[in-house]
């Protein structure tokens, strides 16, 4: 097996304060983390943390590398509804300036839904939006310039959401010069067959070949659903739908490429002892430290 170039890590509570979250990290093995920076499920401006300083030197010190946080789930940037997309935006906006004053490294941003008129259309809508947002993150975050790198995940492609093959991924990348987070689960049941090392093997081979270095990072998720079956669903690593064989394929393939799981909790232990299997199926030891 080869060296282990990808760094290991999953999405973390902050409830209790990101003194604890730091806590978790180290406890469970993480190398890199992702938290949300406000409440996923509403509009609300992310507040002010007094607790702010303390994380950025925790992470800094602990060497977790990158600190990612999640965008809120309202957000579409391709809607056809002004209100909507000006709304999203904004709360993007707000969502960077917030993630920067933490010390992330990136915000990863869902890529939306057309709503019905059309890929070209809602694609066009959504780049506008993330230069829109960047614009805007800018003018808030001001001399202090605390603002996080974008990124744009790939879809499950149910209904009419955007980016759900990796060609449409790279063209929203290229044309609004952002990276991408791909989410293994969202690949695997929008077609992508990770069933088998062979499977693995040539899904990396053409991730390369289409959004190639401007990967910034995967969403680690063994997909509950069946494949092409366009239905969002995680499991733990070696619980869903993907065999634990075709991992190490996957990560050959993208070596350097950070690795945040969302797969369900279940209690310090387990997570922790899921954190150790990935590493194991990345190869073991890290002996490379890659950024991105």
């Amino acid at each position: 097996m080869p060296e282990r170039t990808n760094r290991i890590g999953r999405h973390l509570r902050t409830s209790g304060g990101l003194d604890r979250t730091l806590e978790a990290a180290t406890q469970l093995g993480c190398e890199t983390v992702q938290i949300f920076v406000s409440n996923p499920q509403g509009w609300a401006v992310p507040a002010a943390r007094a607790d702010a300083g303390a994380f950025v030197e925790g992470s800094r010190d602990l060497g977790i590398f990158p600190v990612v946080a999640h965008a809120k789930y309202l957000i579409n940037l391709a809607s056809p509804h002004t209100e909507l997309r000006e709304q999203s935006v904004e709360a993007l906006a707000r969502e960077l300036v917030a993630a920067g004053v933490l010390g992330v490294d990136l915000v990863v941003v869902h890529s939306g839904s057309h709503g019905g008129d059309g890929e070209e259309k809602g694609a066009n809508r959504l780049v506008d939006g993330l230069d829109r947002a960047r614009d805007l993150a800018a003018g808030y975050a001001g001399a202090s310039g605390h603002v996080a790198e974008l990124v744009v995940e790939n879809s499950v492609g149910a209904g009419t959401q955007l980016c759900s093959t990796f060609d449409s991924l790279a063209e929203v990348v290229r044309r609004a010069a952002v990276r991408a987070c791909v989410d293994t689960a969202h690949t695997f049941v929008a077609g992508y067959d990770l069933s088998s090392p062979e499977g693995a093997r040539l899904v990396a081979a053409e991730l390369r070949a289409t959004v190639g270095s401007e990967i910034a990072m995967l969403h680690l998720n063994d997909p509950r659903n069946d494949l092409g079956s366009h239905r969002d669903g995680h499991r733990k690593i070696g619980d869903g739908q993907v065999p634990v064989e075709s991992w190490p394929e996957l990560f050959a393939g993208l070596p350097g490429v950070p690795v945040v799981m969302e797969t369900p909790y279940d209690g310090p232990e387990a997570d922790a002892e899921e954190v150790r299997l990935v590493k194991e199926l990345a190869g073991g030891l890290l002996v490379v430290s890659s950024g991105v």
